[in-house]
C-alpha cells in the first residue's frame, strides 16, 4: 500500500516565533522572513516590553510591515496587537540541553570575538555567565516556565484561528523551514 502524502498547510503570511532564550528564534525568524518575502520584526529591537508605550511601538511596527511579517519573540504586553493577526505561531520548544548548548556556544563566540549579536549583547567572560541578566543564566532559569507558557498559549481559544506549530528539535524546525516559500 502506497503511503499518502502528508496534508500541506498554506504558507503563512504573518508568523510569530516564540521560545526560550537561546532557542534560535531570531535565526529562524530571519530565515523565514527571507523565504516568505516578509518583514522581520524583532521584539527586542522594539524597546522594553515593560514600557507604557511598548504596545504602541509594536502596533506601529506591525502596521508598517504590511501584510507579511515574521514577529520574533513573544509579544509580552502587546499580545492584542500581534496574535489576532498572526496566521501561524511557531514555538521552538527544545529540550533544556539543546538550548543550553546553543546559548553556551553563542556566548563563547561573542566572548572570543568581543562582538554583540542581536539581542545577545553580552560579551561577559565565562565566570559571569550564570548571572541573572546573562543569556546563559536567563535560559537556565526560564526554560521550564517557557515550556509551560507555550502549552498555555497553544490552548487559548482566541488563538484557534492560527496554525500552531511546536518543534521539539532543531531538525523539525529546519525541515519545516525548507518547505516554506512563496
Amino acid at each position: 500500500m502506497a503511503a499518502r502524502p502528508a496534508p500541506t498547510q498554506p504558507v503563512p503570511e504573518r508568523v510569530v516565533v516564540i521560545g526560550c532564550a537561546g532557542s534560535g528564534k531570531t535565526t529562524l525568524a530571519q530565515a523565514l522572513a527571507v523565504r516568505l518575502g516578509a518583514r522581520h520584526l524583532e521584539r527586542d529591537a522594539l524597546g522594553d516590553d515593560e514600557s507604557p508605550d511598548f504596545a504602541t511601538q509594536v502596533a506601529a511596527a506591525v502596521d508598517a510591515a504590511g501584510s507579511r511579517w515574521v514577529f520574533d519573540g513573544a509579544p509580552y504586553n502587546a499580545e492584542m496587537v500581534v496574535y489576532p493577526y498572526a496566521d501561524a505561531i511557531v514555538a521552538l520548544d527544545y529540550p533544556r540541553w539543546v538550548v543550553q548548548r546553543r546559548v553556551l556556544a553563542r556566548s563563547l563566540r561573542l566572548w572570543l570575538t568581543r562582538r554583540a549579536d542581536g539581542a545577545h549583547t553580552s560579551t561577559d567572560p565565562p565566570w559571569r555567565w550564570w548571572a541573572p541578566h546573562h543569556p546563559v543564566g536567563w535560559a537556565a532559569r526560564t526554560h521550564a516556565a517557557r515550556h509551560a507558557q507555550i502549552a498555555e498559549l497553544f490552548a487559548r481559544p482566541e488563538l484557534a484561528h492560527a496554525h500552531r506549530l511546536r518543534f521539539t528539535s532543531p531538525r523539525q524546525a529546519a525541515v519545516w523551514l525548507v518547505n516554506q516559500s512563496r
